[in-house]
């Protein structure tokens, strides 16, 4: 395909189809989960094109292109699609893969991360994530989230928000749009991108004292002659990310302005009461299990840099903000979930939730306190635990006092009835006291049958 800059007209595209026998994924009229986020209000934006135009012209007399056409990878053909994720791998040939291409000519080198690959620092997971790879663990710059052209109404997406229709179609516009914003604020991400594929809705957040805010820009791929191509619109999305995005580095840094409670007199009368409804975080199981709680997303403090995809989630080290002045915040590790997308990892999640709480008098001891069991927005679930320490290492040499203590804590989980079932260094975990903790207990379950406990013994004389 022939492009030039400044404009990057983006001919030529392969389109992505409908298929021809009418078989497709339909819009969902029954219940289901949903995103509640704290997004109050929805305004345009209108300085997109100049603010896009600004970009790309910055970056191109950065590196001193010319403007005479060039030719970039893309894919031509037609794709039938009859779902979102057929679309999205059409996307990744189509247009992801030519604004990559275009973007490395300017000098910015990255990707769009799909869901779920690679080792990306990412809380959530949206569908595709802008990354570069300038650290070991890439922070998410830019979120990027599909639906289908049937299953969303972007045009009208405005509408839905306003609560001026209210069918079901335009249910699942507004829960997309909660769906992209939540994984926006997760990652402290300014920038993020819902799209159809036939058309986009670029939005920016803007933080206002009294409430949240996103600018939107609507982009239509089909329009003739439309003021900006939908290549130039995700080069100049990504340019504007790279530039101004709330962490100013990929490590430790503050959140974005009243992303947290503040410390005046009536913010601290909101923190405590936002305490109170995560029990303090001393939650106790009712009837062998933990209630998984809606709480407010303000008193969580992820450290970002620190998150680490694992099997159904995350694991990312935290703060659960103090309910009162003079009190640390309480440092936790969260195991999270992306339970909007991955129910079987929110039920595997409440599994374990199950284990520690049939474990409780173990907790502290040989495997860590569980403080809480909560869900942010209808997005997230997380488990609040007890810091323990840090894996026992691959490379590390595990002499004989190390070895018996790790078989006495695996013994403590089997004489309560249990085996951990899924014996790894990993798992073992060691305190700066040198004490042993088991983790992961999302495969724990109840045996008294004297050759499984024994076998897991054995398990570990092998590590």
């Amino acid at each position: 395909m022939q492009t030039s800059l400044p404009n990057l007209p983006f001919p030529n595209y392969g389109d992505a189809v409908i298929n021809p026998s009418g078989i497709r994924s339909s819009v969902k009229a029954n219940q289901r989960k949903y995103p509640r986020t704290d997004l109050r209000t929805l305004t345009p934006w209108t300085s997109f094109p100049n603010d896009i135009d600004d970009a790309i012209l910055a970056a191109t007399q950065a590196c001193s292109l010319p403007t005479t056409p060039f030719h970039i990878d893309s894919r031509t053909k037609n794709t039938i699609v009859e779902n979102e994720l057929r679309i999205q791998f059409h996307a990744m040939a189509a247009l992801h893969e030519p604004t990559e291409d275009v973007l490395r000519r300017l000098g910015v080198d990255g990707r769009f991360a799909l869901s779920g690959g690679g080792n990306n620092a990412i809380i959530g997971d949206p569908d595709f994530s802008w990354v570069t790879p300038s650290v070991p663990e890439p922070h998410p710059k830019l979120v990027v989230e599909y639906k289908t052209w049937w299953a969303v109404d972007l045009p009208n997406l405005v509408a839905a928000f306003n609560h001026t229709v209210n069918d079901a179609l335009s249910k699942q516009t507004l829960h997309a749009l909660q769906q992209t914003y939540g994984y926006m604020t997760f990652n402290n991400s300014k920038f993020g991108i819902l799209t159809s594929w036939k058309h986009a809705m670029f939005l920016r957040c803007a933080e206002t004292p009294d409430r949240k805010t996103l600018q939107y820009f609507l982009v239509e791929l089909n329009k003739d002659d439309p003021p900006i191509s939908m290549l130039k619109a995700f080069v100049g999305m990504v340019l504007l990310a790279e530039n101004d995005w709330f962490y100013s580095s990929p490590t430790l840094a503050s959140a974005p302005p009243n992303r947290n409670l503040g410390s005046s007199g009536p913010a601290w009368k909101e923190r405590k009461a936002a305490v109170d409804v995560a029990e303090g975080y001393q939650m106790q199981p009712v009837d062998g299990a933990y209630q998984c709680l809606a709480i407010d997303f303000r008193i969580c403090r992820f450290e970002l840099s620190s998150a680490r995809p694992g099997a159904n989630g995350c694991t990312v080290t935290g703060r659960l903000m103090a309910p009162v002045a003079g009190v640390p915040d309480l440092r936790v590790v969260c195991k999270v979930v992306d339970a909007l997308r991955y129910p079987d990892a929110a039920n595997s999640l409440n599994h374990e939730a199950r284990a520690y709480a049939a474990l409780k008098g173990l907790q502290g001891q040989v495997i860590p306190t569980l403080y809480g069991f909560y869900e942010v927005w209808g997005i997230l679930q997380f488990l609040a635990l007890e810091p323990v320490g840090n894996a026992i290492a691959e490379d590390e040499q595990i002499d004989q006092t190390l070895h018996a203590n790790m078989k006495a804590a695996l013994q403590r989980i089997h004489n309560a009835g249990y085996i951990h079932g899924d014996i790894a260094r990993r798992n073992f975990c060691r305190n700066d006291s040198g004490d042993i903790f088991l983790v992961d207990l999302e495969t724990c379950q109840s045996s008294r049958d004297p050759s499984k406990l024994g076998s897991e013994m054995a398990q570990v004389d092998r590590l």
